[in-house]
């Protein structure tokens, strides 16, 4: 019975890795021209998404109580990137409270615990990127002009980036220097 029951999860864990976006590593060893020419485009990429408006919100408005969250964030309110790194890090940090405090028994020491972790984290960074993106808007941190339909599409927006960060994130890690975080 136990088998059984770790066959599913198994199988569970294969399905969802299946359907998140998701960068391969290398076949070969990066040389440093190339690990930096990775990074600079991640980071083209991020400051140019950076000055992208959501469509759908009040461009009037300065965003200046939000210069902190900005900073610690990573982020530029108003932008695609509103949510910067907040998903990845909040996901990160639940993560490792829930198997450091053996809520959750996954050995990280062997690969196939490290599969499951990293698999479960960027799923709830991308969970938490739509919650995150869901919160701002219904809390009027971005104020939408529109209806229910400009409300959903500045939702989406926001979670996409959010999204698009966590890719850029493994990006960097995989084919770059260091974290994208």
């Amino acid at each position: 019975m136990a088998e059984e029951d770790k066959e599913e999860k198994k199988d569970f864990v294969s399905r969802i890795v299946k359907l998140l976006p998701a960068v391969s590593k290398p076949e070969y060893k990066q040389g440093l021209n190339a690990k930096l020419k990775w990074t600079g485009i991640a980071l083209g990429l991020y400051l140019l998404l950076s000055w992208i408006t959501v469509y759908g919100i009040d461009e009037s408005l300065s965003f200046q109580q939000f210069k902190f969250f900005e900073i610690v964030l990573g982020s530029k309110f108003g932008s695609i990137m509103t949510l910067g790194i907040g998903p990845i890090v909040t996901g990160g940090i639940i993560m490792q409270l829930l198997v450091g405090s053996k809520i959750i028994n996954w050995d990280t020491t062997k690969p196939e615990g490290r599969k499951k972790f990293q698999t479960w984290n960027k799923f709830l960074a991308i969970l938490l990127a739509l919650v995150e993106a869901a919160a701002f808007v219904l809390a009027g941190a971005l104020p939408v002009v529109g209806s229910t339909p400009i409300i959903m599409f500045v939702i989406l927006q926001l979670a996409a980036g959010g999204i698009i960060v966590i890719i850029l994130d493994e990006l960097v890690s995989k084919w770059g220097f260091g974290s994208g975080v």
